[in-house]
C-alpha cells in the first residue's frame, strides 16, 4: 500500500510505489480492510499528512499520497453486533477510524426466499438463461425502505450562498 525499498542487481536501492502513492490525486479502493491490521499504522500518516515517508537503508524521502481511500471491511465476528461500536466490530483503532469522513454500515437481513431468488438470478445471468421478473416482485415487496417521496429532491436543494446561514 505504501512504498517498499528493493535492491537492484548492481546493489543500488530502488523505491517501489504502493497503491496509495500510485493513486496520488485519485482514489485508492481497499477491500478486506479488516485483514490488514499490520498496515493500519502506515495508513495513519498517509490519511492525515497525505504523504508516505520512508527511512530505510540510508534512503530518506517522502512521497505524495494525496488520495481518497474507499475501504470495505467485514465485522471481526462475521456478523455486526449492534451492541458494540463500529471500532469494536471491525477491531480497528479509533485513530484510524476517525480519519474516514464517511462510514456506512450495510447490514444483511437474512431472508431465505429473497436470498434464494437472488442466487438463482446471479447463476442465470452467468449461464445465459432467460430471466423472469420474479426477483423484481420479491425485492419490491420485501424491501424495508420507505416509499420515495417524489418531492424529496427539492428538500435537499441548497441555494448558493445559503450554506451555513440557516436559510434555505
Amino acid at each position: 500500500l505504501t512504498v517498499t525499498l528493493t535492491r537492484e542487481g548492481g546493489g543500488d536501492f530502488a523505491l517501489e510505489a504502493g497503491a496509495l502513492v500510485l493513486a496520488d490525486q485519485g482514489c485508492c479502493c481497499i477491500d478486506e480492510f479488516d485483514k490488514m491490521s499490520v498496515q493500519h499504522q502506515a495508513l495513519l500518516e498517509a490519511m492525515e499528512q497525505q504523504v508516505i515517508s520512508i527511512a530505510k537503508a540510508g534512503v530518506v524521502c517522502s512521497l505524495p499520497a494525496r488520495t481518497a481511500i474507499l475501504a470495505a471491511a467485514n465485522p471481526a465476528s462475521g456478523h455486526y453486533n449492534r451492541a458494540k461500536t463500529v471500532a469494536e466490530n471491525l477491531r480497528m483503532g479509533q485513530p484510524l477510524l476517525s480519519r474516514f469522513d464517511l462510514v456506512f454500515i450495510l447490514l444483511d437481513k437474512p431472508n431465505e426466499q429473497l436470498d434464494s431468488l437472488l442466487s438463482e438470478h446471479v447463476m442465470a445471468l452467468h449461464s445465459g438463461v432467460k430471466q423472469t421478473s420474479d426477483i423484481l416482485s420479491v425485492t419490491s415487496t420485501q424491501s424495508n425502505l420507505p416509499d420515495r417521496d417524489p418531492n424529496q429532491g427539492g428538500r435537499w436543494r441548497l441555494c448558493p450562498g445559503s450554506w451555513g446561514s440557516g436559510a434555505g
